[in-house]
């Protein structure tokens, strides 16, 4: 498993399709189209959903997936439904990789071991933890070789449907917003799913120092934004073992990551917040996307512009409106923002993507397949 995820982290092999896949769907980006990617709208289980993404660095950190079909591992007559996840890393696209290989085969097994009625959010709970420890595992394999392993992380946002329930999972600063509106109604209702655990925000940063009160040196102020230990924004995350564990605070790890304070207990942790909520006639669409999104556009505006848009398409408009708040931002116009060089992106935007799932009242498909689209 790790030999073939190296692999294809750098490039040593061709093919990644998993064999237990009926139907696998790979969005591959065109970088003649200024580094963005889309598919504009497709059928999941539940009704149609529309994805974007598009790149800043020079390596894009961000990964996003939706799984439409079987839910575990049991052949027949298991649970079925859709799943969505956004991966946003940082310290390169280690992390994020790893947790779309995995996180959602580890769900898969955690449903799959549990008899009878499903207990979902035990079983994401379970499959974070699970993926969690894959990457510990991998890190401390590996610690001679890549010490770097331990200095990557992932915040990782995931949504489940099944029988007209969602459950929203979030470990990061990813966000998930519900847009409901009813008959005749003119506006919509914008509903955050899920917190945001970025060190911004100061009731994160007040629940993290009630946890390490004998942290004398837990935020710094860098560059404006305060920072864990002086180095990361978010609150929880996948990986970042070094600020998790006095295991990796060594060398041979780059000396910017050692910490001068001890790691007493794990700073970040990688538990997320669980919602569970029940779906109504009246909740029409669900927006998953990376805080590069949301960094310009509030979640009002991105359920007006989903609300206004031709479903085709949807989440490249709130692409479009990111990187043109994004380029007002910089004092720049719109295609000169996208227009600059990769080395330059990073500085005016992060990495997007955004998957944007519609409900509907449609019938499921004849033929039980199982679609895996990945960007």
């Amino acid at each position: 498993m790790a030999g073939r995820f190296f692999a294809r982290l750098f490039g040593l092999s061709g093919s990644d399709d998993n064999p237990r896949t009926t139907i696998r769907g790979r969005i591959k980006g065109n970088k003649r189209k200024h580094y963005h990617w889309e598919k504009k709208l497709a059928r999941h289980l539940c009704g149609q959903y529309s994805m974007a993404v598009a790149q800043a660095n020079l390596k894009n950190e961000d990964r996003c997936q939706l799984v439409s079909g079987s839910l575990s591992n049991i052949a027949r007559n298991g649970p079925t439904g859709v799943f969505v996840g956004i991966y946003d890393g940082h310290g390169g696209d280690i992390c994020s990789q790893f947790v779309l290989d995995n996180l959602f085969n580890d769900l898969k097994s955690a449903i799959s071991n549990q008899p009878g009625h499903v207990d979902y959010p035990a079983a994401i709970q379970q499959a974070y933890l699970s993926t969690e420890d894959r990457f510990l595992g991998l890190a401390r394999r590996n610690w001679e070789r890549i010490p770097r392993l331990a200095a990557v992380g992932s915040c990782c946002l995931s949504g489940v449907v099944c029988n007209n329930v969602l459950h929203v999972a979030n470990a990061g600063d990813s966000r998930a917003v519900l847009a409901r509106w009813g008959v005749g109604d003119e506006n919509a209702e914008a509903v955050q799913l899920s917190i945001d655990y970025n060190a911004q925000d100061e009731d994160r940063r007040n629940e993290l120092q009630l946890q390490h009160t004998d942290d004398p040196v837990l935020f710094s102020v860098v560059n404006g934004t305060y920072r864990v230990r002086g180095r990361i924004q978010v609150t929880r995350a996948i990986g970042d073992f070094y600020l998790k564990s006095n295991e990796f605070n060594r060398e041979p790890l780059e000396a910017r990551y050692r910490q001068q304070q001890p790691i007493v207990r794990p700073i970040l942790k990688a538990e997320p917040t669980i919602l569970t909520y029940d779906l109504e006639a009246d909740d029409k669409f669900v927006i998953f996307a990376s805080d590069g999104l949301w960094t310009d556009v509030t979640n009002e505006e991105a359920v007006s512009i989903v609300k206004r848009s031709p479903r085709s398409g949807a989440a490249k408009a709130l692409l479009v409106e990111a990187l043109s708040k994004a380029s007002q931002r910089n004092n720049l116009e719109y295609q000169q923002l996208i227009n600059l060089p990769l080395a330059d992106k990073r500085y005016h935007h992060d990495d997007i993507s955004i998957v944007i799932l519609f409900f509907d009242n449609l019938p499921a498909p004849v033929i039980a397949q199982t679609l895996v689209v990945e960007m």
